[in-house]
């Protein structure tokens, strides 16, 4: 595989997440189809654009719908609000809107609340935060009642995928209350209504019996969700014992595992899109006799580290090895990347073929997840790579790394697109954290983000990865 990403600086540790999620089969509220959530993360804003934290992304999914959609299961990009969508030139996106579809409050979705929606997010003075890139949008135009124009910048293959993290809110909903608006008027298209809230605590979400159901949501099978801020995964845990609730996630791994015995209870690991990886410096960045600059040494450790171990141990069901830089249901991911199995006699072996028959000293540099930084150094240490840890906040990792002077980086990344160009060009487009400065790979990573045919992203991707 000439000049590929692998080839160059394969990511030594790629692991998918997992989140532990835990349901009574009893349903105390079954009768009433009642189901009874707690979330952990506290919410001071149901609004998306002011309020990134995971709680709130779980709720407005419920409440509001985008423009496109990834299907869960497939990873696919579908239409929702928007019926269809096209790209005329090469820097223009056009959208036919979904007819007959209705806010909460019963007002008619059209195309004045999309330009609304993106107009404000994209005015840097509402001070609007996404988690997709919105700097890609130059302008948008409405053609007639359900037909939207979006000019780009630039040539944009990601843009409908970005379109899945922009919710749709009806026009003027900020006009009284600002960036407040959704804690005080939560008004949606989505298949859940917002019924009663004590902001940032609990909310009572009804089943909207408008809600379109050719959509690729589809129509919602419980009537009521209950759903509190329980910041305590011990309480949690007790509440669900004892009655209280009927649904928690984010459960700890080895807490998980103590309650799949339990009679009534359903324990069961999801992925979520968060990758862990590894960073080497295969460009020498940090020094002209950086071992990472040999492909030997880079697949050395690789070899060294039981990623299936530390899935085991530390993330649990649900989870899993990635062969390549990826989620491996992300369009462009490939199915064939080359495998590294965890194999340290071979790792030996390949150290002392590029030179290095007794290890070498090197920084292990991290900002999250200790213990599993902690594994790495341990694994390295058993091949001869004593690995001192550099473990540090996020802000003054990054101005080193992109520094390059950090050789080897611990670190996770999430992503909820479902496309390999979302977050690969960040680390292998000549931008400041790319420690392999491969030209030709960038490139392809370039023209793959910039063309709309299909098969030809594909190819390029595939080419890189």
């Amino acid at each position: 595989m000439p000049n590929s990403l692998l080839r160059k600086a394969f990511p030594a540790i790629a692991l998918s997440a997992a989140a532990m999620l835990i349901a009574s089969t009893a349903f105390a509220d079954k009768s009433n189809d009642t189901l009874r959530a707690a979330l952990q993360i506290e919410i001071a804003n149901l609004d998306t654009y002011y309020d990134s934290a995971g709680s709130v992304s779980l709720l407005s999914r419920h409440i509001w719908d985008s423009l496109t959609y990834i299907d869960p299961e497939t990873s696919e990009l579908v239409p929702l609000l928007a019926e269809s969508y096209s790209f005329p030139d090469e820097t223009t996106m056009e959208l036919v809107l979904r007819k007959g579809v209705t806010f909460h409050d019963g007002s008619a979705f059209d195309a004045d609340d999309v330009i609304y929606t993106l107009n404000w997010i994209t005015n840097s003075d509402n001070g609007a935060k996404t988690i997709a890139d919105k700097k890609w949008i130059k302008s948008v135009e409405k053609v007639d009642s359900h037909t939207v124009r979006i000019q780009m910048q630039a040539p944009n293959a990601m843009a409908a995928r970005f379109l899945t993290s922009f919710p749709i809110y009806p026009t003027d909903i900020y006009a009284v209350n600002g960036a407040g608006a959704m804690n005080i008027t939560p008004i949606g298209t989505g298949p859940y209504k917002v019924a009663s809230m004590e902001t940032g605590s609990a909310y009572t979400l009804e089943r909207n019996d408008a809600y379109f159901a050719d959509g690729p949501k589809g129509t919602a099978s419980i009537k009521t969700l209950m759903v509190r801020i329980i910041p305590d995964p011990s309480t949690q845990i007790a509440e669900i014992l004892s009655g209280g609730l009927d649904w928690i996630y984010k459960v700890p791994a080895d807490q998980a595992s103590e309650m799949s015995g339990y009679d009534g209870l359903v324990v069961r690991g999801e992925a979520t899109s968060r990758l862990f990886y590894m960073v080497m410096d295969a460009a020498g960045r940090n020094g002209e006799d950086s071992p990472y600059k040999n492909k030997l040494v880079r697949q050395a450790i690789s070899h060294a580290i039981d990623r299936q171990g530390m899935v085991d141990a530390f993330v649990g069901g649900g989870a899993a090895v990635q062969n390549a830089f990826c989620f491996s249901k992300d369009f462009g991911c490939p199915q064939d990347a080359v495998t590294y199995d965890y194999d340290p006699d071979k790792a030996r072996a390949l150290l002392a073929e590029a030179g290095y028959p007794d290890g070498f000293s090197t920084n292990l540099s991290g900002w999250r997840d200790r213990p599993y930084v902690e594994a790495i150094q341990n694994f390295l240490g058993e091949v001869g790579i004593k690995a001192e840890i550099n473990y540090v906040k996020l802000a003054p990792l990054k101005e080193e790394w992109f520094a390059g002077q950090r050789p080897l980086i611990y670190g996770s990344i999430g992503s909820q697109v479902a496309d390999v160009g979302n977050f690969v060009p960040e680390f292998f487009g000549l931008t400041d954290r790319d420690l392999v400065r491969d030209s030709e790979l960038a490139g392809w990573l370039v023209e793959a983000n910039m063309t709309t045919d299909v098969e030809a992203r594909r190819e390029l991707l595939h080419k890189a990865l």
